[in-house]
């Protein structure tokens, strides 16, 4: 099957934004066995456009567009679409599109007026449910099928693994499973395995939450894919061990969550330079509350020394930013809430420096991070760090781990 990819909007060309949806796509095309021809960056220009998707039909088995589905004069994709393939005798209001759209803007007249064209598509369309934003997305067209979907990533990337993934139909089964790797770098775990099976398939990808493995198998009936899968997963295993987090379709906070929960243990948190940041990635999974007892910001020194009874000595013998200081922010978390599992933080952000430090059963871990980037990456690295040491802390499996 072949397929090309175009992705919409004339702040990608003037490179006001990165085109990452097209990148998403094409590694999803990839595990389900679609061959991808082109990539392809088209303005808010309806003539342009209508010529790219015109010069597509018949030429490809799918074409998947990203972006234009907004309430705008410029979003214009999906009426430029229904132009080429002659749909315009066909549209209609998708009644339960637009009592979403209703229920998202609390019915008010004037937003409903500008965002009602989001609700109306051709009577043959296949709609697409969008649940991360206002724009549902749809698919058109016969022997091409075109795959509308909105701009903006979070939505895109949604309603791509929950939407689309379903309504694409190949002559195989095709399985993936994520596999969430702790610690290591991308290059780390492509280094660690091997990467050049065709079936299963092992992808690394580096998220925004840690580095995922993608496992994925194909073939013709159930039992061989299932097979196929567990020959991936299996080396997966083999290769890195503990480090292995998960394959089940969850955070890994989640992960923390329930191993806490398991042992009907609490956690707690201070956070210096993360300011909340691994405190708020626990709170966003329900179940939190079953685990979470109390968490602090201490970003000033004084309010360190209040809280945690971190010692101004300490502070200037060895600096706000030492595996000191995160030792006796853990000792003073502990004493304030007698958590099972108590979490620390401290470092300079703009300098790319940190110490994550873990306090269970009496044993303090303290990990010295450095990281390359901006602020808010140094953050996210460093709360991606405790987690994972977290996890396996409790699990009794980091001692082994350490110096990576």
């Amino acid at each position: 099957m072949k397929a090309i990819i175009y992705s919409v909007g004339t702040e990608i060309l003037l490179g006001s934004i990165l085109d990452t949806n097209s990148k998403f796509i094409a590694s999803r095309l990839q595990d389900l066995g679609i061959n991808l021809y082109k990539m392809v960056t088209v303005g808010d220009n309806p003539e342009r456009l209508y010529k790219a998707l015109k010069e597509a039909n018949g030429e490809y088995d799918y074409v998947f567009v990203s972006g234009g589905l907004g309430p705008t004069e410029d979003d214009l994709t999906k009426e430029t679409l229904v132009k080429v393939l002659g749909l315009e005798d066909e549209m209609v209001l998708d009644k339960e599109s637009y009592e979403e759209l209703k229920q998202y803007f609390s019915d008010e007249k004037k937003a409903m007026m500008v965002n009602e064209k989001q609700a109306i598509f051709p009577k043959s369309a296949s709609i697409l449910k969008n649940d991360q934003g206002t724009a549902p997305g749809c698919i058109m067209g016969d022997k091409t099928k075109y795959v509308l979907m909105p701009g903006p990533p979070n939505e895109m990337e949604n309603m791509f693994d929950k939407e689309v993934v379903p309504r694409i139909h190949t002559d195989l089964l095709i399985k993936s499973v994520n596999c969430k790797i702790a610690l290591l770098c991308e290059w780390r775990v492509a280094k660690t395995i091997d990467l050049s099976g065709s079936n299963p398939t092992i992808s690394p990808y580096a998220k925004s939450t840690g580095v995922e493995l993608r496992v994925t198998a194909s073939a013709a009936n159930k039992e061989d894919l299932e097979a196929s899968l567990k020959r991936g997963l299996d080396q997966v295993r083999t290769a890195f061990g503990p480090l292995l987090l998960t394959t089940e379709d969850k955070a890994r906070e989640e992960v923390l969550i329930d191993e806490l929960r398991a042992k009907g243990e609490k956690i707690s948190c201070a956070e210096s330079i993360t300011g909340g940041l691994v405190a708020s990635s626990i709170v966003d999974i329900a179940g939190a509350s079953d685990v979470l007892k109390e968490s602090y910001i201490t970003y000033a020194n004084d309010i360190k020394h209040k809280l945690l009874n971190v010692s101004y000595e300490t502070i200037e013998k060895y600096d706000v930013v030492s595996p000191e200081v995160a030792g006796e922010m853990l000792d003073g978390l502990h004493q304030a809430t007698g958590s099972d599992l108590c979490l620390a933080t401290t470092g300079y952000a703009h300098l790319g420096l940190a110490y994550a430090g873990v306090l269970y059963k009496g044993k303090k871990y303290i990990r010295k991070i450095k990281v390359k980037g901006d602020r808010n990456k140094v953050r996210r690295v460093v709360k991606n760090k405790l987690i994972d040491m977290s996890i396996l802390i409790v699990r009794e499996e980091y001692e082994n781990y350490i110096s990576i």
